[in-house]
């Protein structure tokens, strides 16, 4: 650790091992670090109700997630049942429409 773990663009700098004038050189990497703080700062201000209230969101996601995956996996699995049914049916009428039929056993009578 190279920096007294503050949240500051000093801090920052020290860490990666540059300058703060440096630092300062990237506007985005700054902004984006300042970002992250402020919603660090925000989430740490949200009430306890809040933060049970995203908890449990958070699980309600997870297990919609994994219900999910589930379903994904079950359909993959009836897809391939029914591919191999299909193929199965396209060869066996391929055997059927080649086989010799009834019909060329049969003998017309003419009726008079």
């Amino acid at each position: 650790m190279r920096s007294d773990g503050s949240l500051t663009v000093a801090s920052l700098a020290a860490e990666a091992g540059v300058s703060r004038a440096s630092a300062y050189r990237c506007p985005e990497v700054v902004d984006k670090f300042r970002n992250l703080v402020a919603e660090r700062e925000y989430a740490a201000a949200l009430p306890a109700s809040l933060r049970q209230e995203v908890q449990s969101l958070k699980a309600a996601e997870r297990e919609l997630r994994q219900e999910h995956a589930r379903e994904v996996r079950e359909l993959r699995s009836s897809i391939n049942v029914l591919a191999q049914q299909v193929q199965f049916l396209t060869v066996e009428n391929q055997r059927l429409s080649q086989a010799p039929s009834h019909h060329d056993r049969v003998t017309r009578i003419d009726r008079r």
